[in-house]
């Protein structure tokens, strides 16, 4: 559950647990969809854990229509390199049009090059560089604060 805050060496931020994850992902109403990726067993043998997945949900945008944003993709370690992210990305993708979506966004850490090289290579554009879009978000007390509450 940690893999992907561990890689990027920010754990310390995560404030959810599974818990939170089953009750927001598999309810009849999801927040998310998750997208897993595992291994195949050999005969006989039962399936280990995931070794990757893409995590994304469904939005809107007054210019285009319906879009999906791709909160995470990660592979374990010793599996990168093998085409289970682009694997995966390419599910999200048919998933996403499936639901009449336009477009995905997504957002990659600065100084993580390899993640951004892929996605441009898929033809992402990055709207921070190319076009002046910045990411913004109001979270915790901020939030609290807009909305007229006091913690």
């Amino acid at each position: 559950m940690y893999g992907i805050a561990e890689h990027h060496q920010l754990r310390h931020q995560v404030t959810i647990g599974a818990q939170d994850l089953q009750a927001d992902g598999f309810g009849p109403n999801p927040f998310y969809h998750c997208l897993l990726a595992e291994l195949l067993p050999r005969p006989g043998e039962l399936p280990g854990p995931p070794v990757g997945y893409a995590l994304f949900f469904f939005g809107y945008s007054v210019n285009h229509g319906r879009l999906v944003y791709l909160e995470n993709l990660y592979v374990e370690a010793p599996y990168r390199g093998r085409g289970i992210g682009k694997t995966l990305l390419s599910e999200v993708a048919k998933v996403s049009l499936a639901h009449g979506c336009v477009e995905m966004k997504l957002m990659v850490m600065e100084g993580n090059h390899r993640a951004a090289a892929f996605y441009q290579g898929l033809g992402a554009c990055d709207t921070t560089a190319d076009e002046g879009w910045h990411c913004v978000e109001l979270g915790g007390l901020a939030l609290h604060r807009l909305a007229g509450e006091e913690l």
